[in-house]
């Protein structure tokens, strides 16, 4: 595949960390509008020039907690922090916000904020100003000013959008989803010009068919209109783009339009840490495994709690063949979630290409007790094929089988089951309906063949596939 030359790197001059605005209202039900605010508040700031902002994921891990100003610094690569409270009355909105110096806890700035609950967008630019001013971006001047963007000026579907980022930023699972996409659909009915509710349908939908949570016949043609729409309306959102080059990239293979589409978002906001994650895959899989460990590097500086960047670089390390370094990845997102299949998996898959059998079995048996769905079944079924307990992997095929009938089990899923057994000529068969129907798996079928399918299950055959996914 053709080189292309990077996005310029913006130099960032300054770090900030915003952490989740504390809920001080009586109703428990308002942490999504608090939450939300808070998000709202890191997006505006990622959007200015020579301003390294932490993700929301990361920020998000000390909501809650208590620790010292220099220890969060640390862990969020972080100069300064934004903290505060809010709350909210009727039609009153109170916020407390300040800012510290990471390094000793020093009060640079603060400020309340007493107004009517319309004024909630003009709250959050009034905050996003006043900490420019404090912390004296060079390259902007003492006293910047920055035209933040704003997607709509309805508070009611302000207040319903960020209900629905709250269950998409869950990563919770099919139900999490559909709510999410709900609450979208409910503002763009207040608001059908609210471009970025369509970017967030779009990444449901998406994220559903990739794991497994919705058939790609009903996921694909709704996340394409929606990102559709979202571009129609706005063409200036990095979200819209980023779903574009997902889309372009893991459905379409269109791997020249995946590259302009990441171009674009980038372009539009350098500090999305997903952006920057997704982007590495991207690289990965286009050869550039140099370029790929920079973008790994970048998002984990702006989201190193983030779960999803994490399980991301473990497979840029795997493609690289740096197996050490990929199950190290897997481990520390098990440290970071426990609870997370994606850890477990990731962390397995790498020790059965290192033929630790025993402790990929354990790993893999966790992710499956977690998730119970295609992709896990299928690396189960793979370690006892490939460590020669045959029966038992036909014993998974029987039960994807079964699964298959309610949920979705890929062509992908029940070819490398076959193919760790040695039943080549099905393997092949379903990998080829895999290709037809544009399986992601099938984007890193050559690096499957190279740690799983070599010596006596190699085949000729499994070569020609691979021509067919990278031509």
């Amino acid at each position: 595949m053709t080189e292309k030359k990077q996005p310029d790197r913006p130099s960032a001059q300054i770090s900030i960390a915003v952490l989740p605005f504390v809920n001080l209202s009586q109703d428990p039900e308002e942490e999504y509008f608090s939450d939300g605010v808070t998000e709202e508040i890191i997006n505006a700031l990622s959007r200015v020039p020579g301003l390294q902002v932490a993700g929301r994921t990361s920020s998000f891990t000390f909501k809650g907690q208590h620790h010292e100003p220099q220890w969060i610094g640390r862990q969020l690569h972080a100069e300064y922090l934004l903290e505060g409270s809010l709350q909210t009355s009727g039609n009153k909105l109170v916020i407390a916000a300040r800012l510290v110096k990471a390094d000793d806890g020093a009060q640079i700035w603060s400020e309340n904020y007493d107004r009517a609950l319309e004024d909630i967008f003009d709250v959050q630019e009034e905050i996003a100003q006043a900490i420019l001013g404090a912390v004296k971006i060079e390259l902007l001047g003492e006293e910047p000013g920055i035209a933040f963007k704003r997607y709509t000026n309805n508070k009611e579907a302000y207040q319903l959008y960020l209900r629905a980022r709250f269950y998409h930023n869950k990563f919770g699972g099919s139900d999490d989803y559909h709510k999410a996409i709900g609450y979208f659909r409910a503002a763009l009915e207040i608001d059908p010009s609210y471009a970025i509710a369509y970017s967030g349908i779009a990444s449901c939908y998406l994220n559903m068919w990739f794991y497994r949570l919705l058939p790609a016949a009903k996921a694909l043609p709704l996340m394409k209109e929606a990102t559709d729409h979202a571009l129609a309306l706005d063409n200036g959102i990095a979200e819209s783009y980023l779903a574009l080059a997902r889309m372009q990239m893991l459905y379409e293979w269109d791997f020249a339009a995946a590259e302009d589409s990441f171009g674009k978002a980038l372009k539009l906001n350098w500090n999305t840490a997903d952006l920057h994650g997704q982007y590495a895959l991207y690289l990965a899989l286009t050869d550039r495994p140099a370029e790929a460990e920079e973008e790994v590097a970048q998002a984990l500086a702006l989201e190193p709690f983030s779960l999803i960047n994490n399980f991301y670089a473990a497979y840029v390390y795997w493609i690289s063949a740096k197996f050490d370094l990929a199950v190290g990845q897997g481990r520390k997102l098990i440290a970071l979630d426990s609870t997370f299949w994606g850890g477990h998996m990731v962390t397995g898959l790498n020790l059965i290409t290192l033929r630790d059998y025993p402790a990929a079995q354990d790993a893999i048996e966790t992710a499956l007790e977690i998730n119970y769905n295609g992709i896990t079944l299928s690396a189960c079924g793979v370690l006892f094929g490939l460590s020669g307990e045959t029966d038992s992997a036909r014993d998974i095929l029987k039960q994807m089988d079964s699964l298959g009938k309610t949920s979705v089990v890929t062509n992908y899923d029940l070819g490398i089951v076959n193919a760790s057994i040695g039943e080549t000529a099905t393997a092949v068969a379903c990998f080829q309906a895999a290709i037809d129907k544009h399986e992601p798996p099938m984007l890193f079928f050559k690096y499957i063949v190279r740690d799983w399918l070599s010596g006596d299950l190699y085949d000729e055959r499994y070569e020609k596939l691979v021509g067919q996914v990278t031509k």
